[in-house]
């Protein structure tokens, strides 16, 4: 599969920071996926996407943001014949995993891996996108419910009875030991009478009750062939959980990051038997292993194996020698200023020898301090200009030396009281005209991100008193083996405000200048999976170069509160770096974003750095922080559409944005006709003061033969009279964000657009349970 580089950076999505290797990661369980999807294709086997992996493409239109996994189901049949092919179809790395073919695997799920060791390295890097572990998906199968009653109780009874007997054993193995084994040979026996099937207790005997589990629910599908299908494992624990067989007669293929995945033709209905009718509420929590999924894995490698993972690790004695390595600042005043004395002690010296009569001594001092004034001149006319006005007096100096000296040469006593007025118009000259400003160096990297540190840059510039540059830093890409690719730089110097002057890193003099302060928003030095900027900004170097190094970060989050485990875990990636680390100060969004920073950081350096971050990091208002909203005025819009989004006198009527899926269509037939056509009544009734703009799901046609006949005419003939008469607005373009920006509120089933509208905070209301 092919990703851009871009892909593998750090992002925010929904407000949830999702780091490099998480991407990567991603990027891995896709590849997987696809190799699955191909040897599904060649041996006609149908799968659908499942779970959260579902739920992300129906509702976000790829990942959820915080889900770090990928999950397809198949109906039993295709399960058996993916299982039959897989072992040969699968290359020669991947490995496939379920309780029939590995011994200790105790999930009855089957799972697609890409490494049979540890970790992934050497040429299957570049294949699997630079993930350095293991990544694979999950394929849960769904089996048959029986459709009368007594028979789904027994076949229940039976499913859960040996449930219970998997959870003893498991338990057993762990060394809790809650069955005698004469209990257990019991238990098994009257397994043995209820399935049919028998146990040898010499064998894995948890194994074989797996078998059993999965044989049975093989003969309910033969045998029945229900309208309902459930995956047996949800269902002993929800009986509830039980999904129309007829949801998935067909496929939607649905965009899925950089590919497309097939939904079920049903994944309306579904969803809300999986998640229940709120299911376009998001929920950072749920999945059946510790998040993210790779944490274990580090956790093993380190632990285990001794490996030294590739990440940031704080030392005191580092942080300590970084200040003593500090360049220290001499501004141009304290450099003249550093002369002053031997200006003074240089005239004293005149005066005592010219009373001693030694004038051959006077006159070589006379000119060693005429020397001086002439370097002192240049120094400030480098700097300054030859019209500052200290050049000026340095240059009448140097004429009152040439005067006295010729004075002198010609037997003539000078007058010396001159001296010492020099050198209070010196002092005098050098406090007043030799006041500098403070400089205040800010450094970027995207012009994407330029927004957080807009607000304390206008500040910057409207102090008279500071000088202020901006100096983009190149940033470079990395490969699939973490080398950055400095081949191929990246110097944005477009997409800035007009009003921000650039200047380029190649002509500004770090060391020279010296700024007083410096801001900077790439937290990470070298340690990204991802992208880095050059190696001279990063955070250690820059320190060096400035009295007082801010970092300022780039991403702008959801507030992240007690039990928002995952953005708390995701967000070590972003806060236990360099930049915080080594800046001396650090502005965050909000107190709230304080708190937590101080509690991993503290996680991360040790208890006895808690106040150092304490005293360093400073909670802002949150507002200085937000990207400003796309205002639906800018937006290119067609021009027949003014007339429907625009009152007689040119202001703009509120807009609901009304979004229908042809999942939906299939679901619930007729009656999602009756209540589209009762939508369209009430908006047109309203139609003065609200626009509506309707925007309805490409896949009816794709979809339209799985429709009752009267069903699909009757849609069909809905969006002709609506596009008739003109009242409201018809989307069928690609152009979401447009469709979200421009609209006021969202209505309508569940999916990519509602949810672009909750992100940017905007009213949504689901049909779903009007139509259900």
């Amino acid at each position: 599969m092919k990703f851009p580089d871009s892909y593998f950076e750090d992002e925010v999505r929904e407000g949830f920071y999702i780091p490099s290797l998480m991407k990567r990661a991603w990027a891995a369980q896709m590849e997987v996926l696809e190799i699955v999807g191909q040897v599904c294709e060649k041996h006609h086997i149908r799968y659908f996407a499942e779970w959260g992996t579902l739920l992300g493409a129906v509702r976000h239109g790829g990942r959820i943001p915080w889900d770090d996994d990928v999950d397809i189901c198949m109906l039993r049949e295709d399960y058996d014949k993916f299982c039959e092919v897989a072992e040969k179809e699968l290359p020669e790395e991947c490995w496939f995993w379920d309780h029939r073919s590995t011994e200790n695997f105790d999930n009855l799920i089957g799972r697609v891996i890409n490494s049979k060791v540890h970790v992934v390295e050497g040429e299957l890097l570049e294949k699997y996108h630079g993930y350095p572990y293991v990544a694979g998906i999950d394929i849960f199968w769904l089996d048959s419910l029986p459709a009368d009653s007594q028979a789904e109780e027994n076949y229940f009874q039976l499913h859960q009875y040996t449930d219970q007997l998997i959870g003893w054993m498991k338990q057993s193995e762990r060394g809790n030991t809650v069955i005698k084994p004469e209990e257990l040979e019991y238990h098994i026996q009257k397994l043995e009478k209820l399935s049919d099937m028998r146990v040898d207790c010499k064998k894995n005997i948890r194994k074989q009750l797996y078998q059993i589990q999965e044989q049975v629910g093989k003969t309910a599908c033969l045998k029945w062939g229900s309208s309902e299908v459930t995956n047996i494992p949800v269902w002993i624990h929800n009986r509830a959980y039980r999904l129309p067989v007829k949801c998935y007669d067909d496929v939607i293929w649905m965009p899925y990051e950089n590919t497309t995945l097939p939904l079920p033709v049903g994944y309306d209905e579904l969803l809300s038997c999986k998640y229940g009718t709120e299911w376009m509420k998001p929920v950072r929590s749920g999945g059946s292993h510790d998040y993210p999924s790779y944490k274990e894995q580090q956790k093993f490698l380190e632990e285990e194996n001794g490996a030294e993972l590739y990440e940031f690790k704080y030392s005191t004695k580092e942080v300590e020698e970084m200040e003593k390595a500090r360049f220290p600042k001499e501004s141009l005043k304290d450099k003249i200023n550093a002369f002053f004395p031997l200006f003074v002690e240089a005239h004293e010296e005149i005066r005592q020898l010219v009373s001693k009569q030694e004038y051959d001594t006077v006159l070589q001092l006379f000119a060693d301090c005429q020397d001086a004034a002439i370097q002192i001149g240049t120094m400030i006319e480098q700097e300054k200009g030859e019209s500052h006005p200290t050049v000026k007096r340095m240059e009448q100096y140097c004429e009152t030396i040439f005067r006295l000296h010729t004075e002198l040469s010609q037997e003539n006593l000078p007058e010396l009281g001159v001296l010492s007025d020099f050198e209070k118009k010196f002092a005098d000259s050098v406090d007043r005209e030799l006041k500098e400003k403070k400089v205040a160096v800010f450094v970027p990297y995207k012009a994407s991100l330029w927004d957080t540190m807009d607000s304390v840059w206008r500040a910057a510039v409207e102090d008279e008193d500071t000088e202020v540059y901006v100096v983009p830093t190149p940033y470079y890409y990395k490969d699939a083996y973490g080398k950055a690719k400095i081949e191929e730089p990246h110097y944005e110097t477009e997409g800035y405000p007009e009003d921000v002057v650039l200047t380029s890193y190649e002509e500004f003099d770090f060391s020279t200048i010296h700024p007083d302060t410096m801001v900077i928003q790439c937290p990470y030095d070298e340690y990204n999976y991802g992208m880095t900027v050059h190696p001279f900004f990063y955070a250690k170097n820059l320190k060096k170069y400035t009295d007082k190094l801010v970092y300022i970060p780039a991403f702008v989050l959801d507030e992240i509160g007690p039990g928002d485990d995952r953005a708390r875990e995701t967000l070590k990636s972003y806060c236990n770096m360099p930049g915080v680390v080594y800046a001396d100060e650090v502005f965050v969004q909000s107190e709230q974003m304080k708190e937590v920073y101080v509690e991993l950081l503290t996680e991360f350096a040790g208890e006895d750095t808690k106040a150092i971050w304490e005293d360093k990091i400073k909670g802002c208002d949150s507002t200085e922080f937000e990207r400003k909203p796309r205002a639906k005025e800018t937006l290119e819009v067609p021009e027949e559409w003014l007339s429907v989004l625009q009152k007689p006198d040119g202001t703009w009527k509120k807009v609901i944005l009304y979004s229908t899926s042809a999942s939906a269509l299939v679901c619930y037939g007729q009656k999602m006709i009756d209540k589209m056509k009762d939508v369209l009544q009430i908006f047109r009734e309203h139609q003065d003061e609200i626009a509506l703009l309707w925007r309805p799901d490409e896949h009816v046609l794709e979809v339209g033969k799985r429709v009752d006949e009267t069903v699909l005419l009757c849609y069909n003939e809905l969006v002709r009279e609506y596009r008739e008469d003109g009242w409201g607005i018809y989307d069928d373009s690609a152009e979401v964000e447009r469709a979200v920006v421009l609209c006021d509120a969202g209505y309508g089933d569940g999916g990519e657009a509602l949810n672009g509208c909750r992100v940017k905070g905007k009213l949504v209301m689901v049909e779903r349970t009007e139509v259900v």
